[in-house]
């Protein structure tokens, strides 16, 4: 092995000096132990006000687990002191290196934190060698101080939804910023008090006061969160949703047609209902030609299809006057066609024209809510599941604000960050 001064060099840490370096052995992957001591002046950094101490009152040995040499583990070991300071009383001695009560440096537990981002948790302990609690500590802490220092935008749109997680009916609140694409909390439930408490602890008076538009079902606790935390902004009724209850509309006339037909309308309608609620342009090749057969044996459905299809271009108009001659078009289309599913659809319409219509004033980005849904399914899958909620939440922010798009991003991360107080 080097001399002392090559080994200082090799560690690279500001301030300290390996003053002994030991291996537990000859193998090519045996763990390297570096004893490492201030240089200069024999006083100490203060935990509490950062003031240099001389006064010592105790010192005991601790270890951290530093970045691999090679493929010698490397393992540091300090004799940190308790120091006697003047204005904070007895404190410990501050670590630049390494965050408080933590077993691994700051620059491990960075790496460590990049890589669970991509692998799981164990695999991510398995390449560093470490445990895997010390692994999700390593990974919660790297991620913890990136939402801290990251910067706090003002969203204009926002995105509230609801995604089922485990068996049952056991649903989640998501909240999310639909301009940049990020989840901004994350709660149980979809009552109205889980938007609530999102809306008023995920966002300041500020960025509140700067949104302008929520898109969300028509889920009334929803709508009544949002009207009592955010008055001045508008709800945008989600497409997804609307559509939802359209196709719903026309899968429960299929059932009222199955049975009340004859043996025409059984023949070709068997086993058809996923490819009657698909849309007509995703239809393709000998498919289509079964639905075309379908709508031949039975014209009502073949009305309530063409019905179902038009309802698209409720979110092409500019103007919430072009929206309501829609609908009312749309509506009296219904007259005299003995179409009762679909008459209640329309119902239904009228009665939420004014969240539709919104967004002619706010075209909210629909698309985004349901990628979210996505990335949070993925996130879950990959985990493994996840029960600790904090580090959900931080992976999520993390998954969708991708804040590494380059090797200068990449840099970023693995650059020794600001020190702050180890108290």
């Amino acid at each position: 092995m080097g001399s002392r001064r090559d080994c200082t060099w090799i560690l690279g840490l500001a301030g300290f000096r390996v003053v002994r370096a030991e291996s537990d052995g000859e193998a090519s992957d045996s763990r390297l132990t570096l004893r490492i001591e201030r240089r200069g002046l024999r006083r100490y950094p203060c935990s509490g006000c950062g003031g240099r101490v001389s006064r010592v009152r105790s010192r005991c040995d601790r270890t951290w687990d530093d970045l691999p040499w090679g493929a010698h583990p490397v393992t540091l070991v300090y004799a940190q002191r308790r120091v006697c300071c003047r204005h904070c009383g007895i404190r410990t001695e501050r670590i630049d290196f390494a965050d408080p009560k933590a077993r691994v440096t700051r620059r491990l537990r960075q790496q460590i934190g990049l890589d669970c981002q991509s692998m799981p948790t164990s695999h991510a302990a398995i390449r560093h060698g470490v445990s895997w609690s010390k692994a999700r500590r390593a990974e919660a802490a790297f991620l913890a101080d990136w939402d801290r220092t990251r910067p706090k935008h003002r969203p204009r749109h926002l995105g509230a939804d609801e995604i089922q997680r485990g068996k049952g009916q056991q649903f989640w609140t998501v909240l999310s910023d639909l301009v940049r694409g990020e989840v901004i909390g994350l709660a149980r439930d979809r009552k109205e008090e889980s938007l609530r408490t999102l809306l008023t602890s995920g966002l300041d008076a500020r960025q509140r006061a700067a949104v302008t538009a929520v898109c969300t079902d028509m889920h009334r606790p929803y709508l009544n969160a949002v009207g009592d935390t955010l008055p001045d902004a508008e709800i945008v009724f989600d497409k997804f949703h609307v559509l939802q209850h359209a196709s719903a509309a026309l899968d429960e006339m299929r059932r009222q047609e199955f049975f009340r037909s004859g043996p025409a309308m059984r023949a070709h309608g068997r086993g058809k209902r996923w490819l009657l609620l698909r849309r007509w342009k995703t239809v393709r090749g000998s498919k289509r030609i079964e639905l075309q057969q379908l709508f031949t044996a039975n014209r009502r459905l073949f009305k309530a299809y063409v019905l179902r299809e038009q309802l698209d271009r409720l979110w092409t108009y500019k103007t919430r006057l072009s929206v309501l001659n829609f609908l009312f078009g749309w509506i009296d289309a219904l007259r005299w066609q003995r179409l009762p599913e679909m008459e209640r659809l329309g119902q239904f319409l009228f009665t939420h024209l004014e969240g539709i219509a919104a967004y002619c004033d706010h075209p909210v980005r629909f698309g985004v809510v349901e990628s979210i849904n996505t990335t949070i399914k993925a996130v879950l899958r990959r985990a493994r599941g996840m029960r600790d909620e904090a580090i959900l939440l931080l992976k999520l922010k993390w998954a969708t604000a991708h804040p590494i798009r380059s090797a200068r991003d990449l840099a970023r991360f693995l650059s020794p960050q600001g020190l702050y107080s180890n108290r």
